[in-house]
């Protein structure tokens, strides 16, 4: 089971990664578009700043998606939770030393 949760969370991730990608793309093309549609119509005049698309929510969306997905990676990973473990273990093993040294 925990290998299903982190498939989801990679592809999570991945689909975050692609929003984004495909959001910039698509911010970068339009204008070229309309550039070559102002070019065969030969009509009025061309601004690239008529084609700009508020793409803010995409990127947002994105964003959270990759987010989302490290923050439960991390989650099910248990890495902080060894940390803390072995950040105990340590202690412990210091103050054992610490006593020996105190009692010799």
């Amino acid at each position: 089971m925990k290998n299903i949760k982190f498939r989801f969370s990679l592809i999570f991730i991945i689909l975050g990664i692609c929003i984004i990608t495909i959001s910039k793309i698509v911010e970068e093309i339009i204008p070229k578009l309309g550039f070559a549609a102002y070019q065969s119509a030969a009509a009025g005049s061309f601004y690239p700043e008529n084609y700009h698309v508020n793409l803010t929510l995409n990127y947002w969306i994105g964003a959270l998606c990759i987010l989302g997905g490290i923050i439960y990676l991390i989650k099910i990973s248990n890495i902080i939770k060894n940390q803390l473990e072995e950040i105990k273990l340590r202690n412990k093993q210091f103050e054992e030393k610490f006593k020996n040294n105190q009692q010799e």
